[in-house]
């Protein structure tokens, strides 16, 4: 496909004006570029923040249920389940507690 005198005649204007919007293109692509970089790190450092703070949360109800399972109504029930093991902790399966999945 050859260009005739016409076509050209159109695009040589065309080129200037591209030349001259080129390097705004590119820098509202660059400006972009490290808006979403620093919105993705401040996310990440709030995900960060938010798995930390949760964890402090959940380790205060675990004492909180220990401490209410330690106290019961009946002193004598409190042994009898200290000295008999339950039925939960004598099945044992030999492939549990062994492998752990973390996902990051």
């Amino acid at each position: 496909m050859s260009l005739r005198s016409v076509d050209m005649q159109v695009l040589l204007p065309k080129v200037s004006e591209v030349n001259r919007n080129q390097p705004i293109q590119n820098q509202q692509d660059q400006t972009q570029q490290q808006q979403f970089a620093a919105q993705m790190q401040k996310q990440t450092e709030q995900q960060r923040q938010q798995v930390q703070d949760s964890n402090k949360s959940e380790g205060a109800k675990i004492g909180q249920q220990a401490k209410e399972k330690d106290r019961s109504p009946d002193p004598e029930a409190g042994k009898k389940k200290k000295d008999q093991p339950s039925e939960e902790t004598n099945v044992k399966d030999p492939g549990k507690g062994k492998l752990l999945d973390i996902k990051i």
